[in-house]
């Protein structure tokens, strides 16, 4: 579980990672054709608190990491919590990003449906691979 949660963390900051190096550059976003990166990227929903969305994704995916690193059978049980509330938050913000992509925005970007799906399993993994305060294991 440690493994897999901190490759999903990894793999969510080179995804955040590179839409903050685009949207901070004001470059085009690579996407598939057809695809809505640029639209979703240029909405007034890309900024939150004057700071792009990618930024925020980049510190989430960097404290997900911490937590994975810092998981050893000895405190897997205390860390459940803090990670359960850290990716559950990340969820509920990610469904409202895809909400405004599907039915706001009526745009789709690739980078961004990756990360959603990425915060979906490390929602999974926390939730049913970590053990809970009374469990055995």
């Amino acid at each position: 579980m440690r493994r897999a949660l901190f490759a999903v963390a990894f793999a969510g900051l080179l995804v955040s990672g590179y839409l903050f190096i685009a949207y901070s550059s004001n470059a085009p976003v690579l996407c598939v054709e057809g695809g809505g990166c640029d639209a979703v990227r240029l909405s007034k929903y890309s900024h939150l608190f004057g700071l792009p969305v990618p930024l925020y994704g980049m510190a989430y995916y960097c404290v997900l990491a911490v937590g994975a690193l810092l998981s050893t059978d000895e405190n897997r049980k205390q860390l459940r919590s803090p990670l359960m509330f850290l990716t559950g938050l990340a969820l509920i913000y990610s469904v409202w990003l895809t909400y405004l992509e599907a039915f706001v925005i009526q745009a789709w970007c690739m980078w961004c449906v990756v990360s959603a799906l990425l915060v979906i399993v490390a929602f999974i993994l926390v939730w049913f691979k970590m053990p809970k305060h009374g469990d055995v294991n």
